[in-house]
């Protein structure tokens, strides 16, 4: 919810005055192997919300989401072919800035072509 304003050059609009947003970081992972990859480091503090995984192709697959050591999953979700597989179930949600968030993929079955991994955060910033 916003202010309406008016500016001097007479344009009309919403202020935000807000200060939590919501961004999403994401990892295209195109290979059938299990593993390790890196999603990103957090560039400040942030809390996750969500974790969403689309797999393409295979007949079965896992993903864990780790913050640091510590996995952000209760345990690791199963994805689902050609659809989005979520969770808003997390735990360890809390994010520093600088902390590594990584993508672990368990052993898929039937050779899936990619898996796409979203991580959601909520971050507080200063109102524009």
């Amino acid at each position: 919810m916003g202010y309406k304003v008016h500016t001097v050059d007479g344009r009309a609009g919403e202020v935000d005055t807000s200060t939590a947003r919501t961004y999403s970081k994401s990892v295209r992972v195109a290979s059938s192997a299990a593993g390790t990859y890196q999603l990103c480091k957090v560039p400040a503090g942030a809390v996750i919300i969500a974790v969403r995984a689309y797999r393409t192709g295979g007949t079965s697959g896992t993903v864990q989401v780790k913050k640091g050591t510590s996995d952000v999953l209760a345990s690791p979700m199963a994805t689902t072919t050609d659809a989005w597989a979520g969770s808003t179930t997390v735990q360890n949600a809390t994010c520093a800035a600088g902390d590594n968030l990584s993508v672990v993929l368990g052993t898929p079955g039937g050779s899936p072509t990619e898996t796409l991994v979203q991580v959601d955060l909520r971050t507080a910033v200063p109102a524009a």
